[in-house]
């Protein structure tokens, strides 16, 4: 999926000094990840709101919660899971959405 250029931060990238596009889907993958429900105006029940589970003792909620925003967003979703304390999703938009 093709989307405006962010930088690590989620600002708008500027460094062209013009607006460019890029392939979007780690991007769209931290947004859902660091947004709590009615973060995004246009759809106000999209986001996993990842601290609230910081104090959480079952994973799996957490890694449910990821595959459903990101199943709801367009993804087809192979797999989440942590690796040596980095989190993996294994997740990408379906051919055509986009």
């Amino acid at each position: 999926m093709l989307d405006i250029t962010q930088t690590p931060d989620g600002d708008v990238e500027l460094g062209t000094g013009d607006v460019t596009y890029t392939e979007s889907t780690g991007q769209h993958k931290r947004d859902l990840l660091l947004a709590d429900k009615g973060h995004f105006k246009e759809s106000p029940a999209a986001g996993v709101g990842a601290f609230n589970f910081m104090h959480d003792t079952d994973p799996e909620n957490f890694y449910r919660t990821v595959r459903k925003e990101c199943s709801k967003d367009g993804m087809k979703v192979k797999d989440v899971k942590q690796v040596d304390g980095e989190l993996i999703i294994d997740a990408e938009y379906e051919s055509g959405n986009g």
